[in-house]
């Protein structure tokens, strides 16, 4: 793969740094990172950037899904359908040693889920469902659990993110390439969840930039990583907004002990987690990106 993209974009560069700053467009490859400078690369050649670095990609050579046209190929061939959908990106890994069966996976979801209305694969491990929900339900915990099953029986792993509602016009295909791109930061950070949102991954993706500036960040996160377990620490609290016994649950550690942790993380870093503000600060720090 990466004699493949420095073929196709020769000044493409490659290191251990995750991000290079806004003039330049950068993916994960690997255990290290690929950067194109932003201003030699169309919105077109980074979809499909995004599309090779996923594992194990094959491509299809030909998208004939009418929305797999409309979203990778061309904006105004807009299908006429449906007023808002929303973009269901699964990423799928084999357990088993037979390949999967992707009609019939697909099949399977579209037959189990009402609310998905097309789909089609990208890639041999990366799936796209076309999610038709006008009255915004929250489905994360319906689709969890029909993934939980399908994984089961076709003896996969997924990771899924569930897109917003947008309205389908000519922009939607530039809001489902940042989508794509928030999915593929968020995979390549082992995000735990199985099945993640834009809300749920807005805070990091989205203050990654100004973080790496931020020498107070760094060190903020230098401190909460020299402390065994201080990162789960912070991301239990997060997750369960402050709760403490939530977080003692995730964790498998009682209640009394987590509350030890918390006082010793004071100690040594100086922020409180029990104060939501301090939270917030430590968890903007662990997700920082620093510079090399």
């Amino acid at each position: 793969m990466e004699d493949l993209l420095k073929e196709l974009f020769p000044d493409g560069v490659i290191n251990h740094s995750s991000w290079m700053g806004n003039d330049y467009f950068s993916v994960p490859l690997e255990d290290r990172y690929m950067h194109f400078a932003a201003h030699t690369i169309s919105d077109r050649e980074k979809r499909l950037i995004i599309q090779l670095v996923q594992p194990d990609t094959v491509l299809h050579t030909s998208l004939k899904n009418i929305w797999a046209h409309y979203l990778l190929e061309d904006a105004t061939a807009i299908p006429s359908s449906y007023a808002r959908i929303q973009v269901l990106q699964v990423s799928l890994k084999h357990t088993e040693l037979e390949p999967l069966d992707q009609k019939l996976w697909l099949d399977a979801f579209k037959n189990t889920l009402a609310f998905v209305i097309d789909g089609f694969f990208i890639s041999n491990q990366y799936a796209v469902l076309i999610v038709h929900n006008p009255d915004f339900f929250d489905l994360t915990a319906e689709i969890e659990g029909l993934l939980n099953v399908l994984d089961d029986d076709f003896g996969i792993r997924t990771s899924v993110y569930l897109g917003q509602n947008w309205e389908v016009d000519s922009s939607l295909p530039t809001l489902f390439a940042e989508e794509q791109n928030i999915f593929m930061d968020t995979r390549s950070r082992s995000q735990r969840d199985q099945i993640v949102t834009l809300s749920t991954t807005a805070l990091p993706h989205f203050t990654y930039e100004a973080a790496a500036k931020s020498p107070i960040l760094a060190t903020l996160k230098e401190g909460i990583q020299n402390i065994d377990g201080g990162a789960e620490l912070v991301a239990a609290l997060w997750q369960n907004q402050g709760n403490i016994s939530k977080a003692a649950a995730d964790l498998y550690v009682h209640r009394n002990t987590l509350q030890y942790r918390i006082d010793r993380f004071m100690d040594m870093v100086g922020l409180n987690l029990k104060k939501m503000d301090d939270l917030l600060l430590g968890y903007l720090a662990l997700h920082a990106r620093v510079r090399e």
